[in-house]
């Protein structure tokens, strides 16, 4: 009997260790897939220089939002498929979960930025294309398209909203002509492929000012890599509008 509970033992030992090393085994593949997310699209901002140095920018025929004589510009390199750039916006409630799971006072930067500082005339924002996640093209020349009619920023955030469907055109278009898009003028835009060189352009662009990820954000000039939150936004640009 004491040599049968002596093997039992080992048996049982055995076996735990064994669903020990499956826990194990299966916290590391979860964390491993957020850090190759965060990799793939800088979206937690791990390995970032946020806020040191300053480039130069070109605003171009890119789409503004806020007063143009603003004191603040801030650039926006995004792609409407990258599940952080929503994240930034507001949107995406998995990559929100994701993002509050490292930093519980995260807050999602973008929405209050607009309420604190474009809407008071302090700051603008400009948005650029870059090729975080590779399938919001389609989504993307039609905000190009939009942005005639003075229309992008509306896009920009239901597209961000119906992130899951953001490979589909004629969805994207259905939201477009639900903000009051003149449907002859989208179309027109649309099949004279004007702004199909343009996607290259830009992620070439994005490339050239140090952009390796999206979501990533320069704040007159100054790069914050990654959906970082609210508040480190708000420290950048106080501090250059000399408040602090």
């Amino acid at each position: 009997m004491e040599e049968n509970s002596a093997v039992q033992g080992v048996v049982n030992d055995k076996f735990l260790d064994k669903k020990k090393s499956n826990r194990v085994m299966v916290t590391s593949v979860v964390v491993l897939g957020f850090f190759v997310i965060a990799l793939f699209s800088n979206g937690f901002g791990f390995f970032n220089g946020n806020g040191k140095g300053a480039v130069s920018l070109e605003i171009g025929n890119s789409p503004v939002l806020g007063n143009s004589s603003a004191n603040i510009t801030i650039f926006e390199f995004s792609d409407f498929s990258c599940p952080f750039c929503a994240a930034a916006n507001g949107y995406n409630e998995e990559a929100i979960a994701a993002l509050k799971s490292r930093d519980s006072s995260w807050e999602a930067p973008m929405p209050k930025i607009i309420s604190d500082y474009v809407e008071t005339g302090k700051a603008k924002i400009v948005f650029k294309y870059s090729r975080g996640h590779g399938t919001g093209q389609n989504a993307q020349v039609i905000g190009w398209c939009l942005n005639e009619q003075n229309l992008f920023w509306e896009f920009h955030d239901l597209a961000f909203a119906n992130q899951k469907d953001i490979m589909d055109s004629d969805k994207m278009k259905f939201l477009a002509l639900g903000l009051g898009a003149d449907a002859t003028k989208l179309d027109e835009c649309l099949s004279s492929n004007r702004y199909n060189s343009r996607l290259n352009e830009e992620d070439n662009y994005a490339s050239s000012v140090g952009v390796s990820g999206t979501p990533t954000f320069f704040v007159n000039g100054k790069k914050i890599e990654g959906a970082v939150s609210y508040s480190e936004f708000k420290s950048l640009i106080d501090s250059e509008l000399g408040l602090v």
